[in-house]
């Protein structure tokens, strides 16, 4: 089994699209363009050295997408999960989680 290191990044995305996710229940798969990429304080940050071009996609409560339409900005903190998966951190305090509707 392999085990990762607890780790956490701060992102800013702007929302092009989503789907249900394929894998996990009451999940939404989006793919994103990142905007901003931050290490949050004592964690790694496995996500920013693995980011390939602009966009990413990465899994995200469905309640938590209530409402929100393609090009929002969200701003959401994410880890690198032991699958390999990009995820949102599903319950996340107020000040972690923000919408921006275009």
């Amino acid at each position: 089994m392999v085990q990762i290191v607890e780790n956490l990044t701060a992102l800013t995305l702007r929302l092009l699209a989503r789907a249900v996710h394929p894998r996990l229940e009451e999940w939404d798969l989006v793919t994103c363009q990142v905007l901003a990429s931050l290490p949050v304080p004592g964690v790694a940050d496995l996500i920013t050295p693995n980011l390939t071009g602009s966009q990413l996609s990465l899994g995200i409560r469905h309640e938590l997408l209530r409402d929100v339409v393609p090009g929002a900005t969200l701003h959401l903190r994410a880890k690198l999960g032991s699958s390999g998966d990009v995820l949102a951190e599903p319950h996340p305090a107020a000040d972690d989680f923000r919408v921006e509707q275009p």
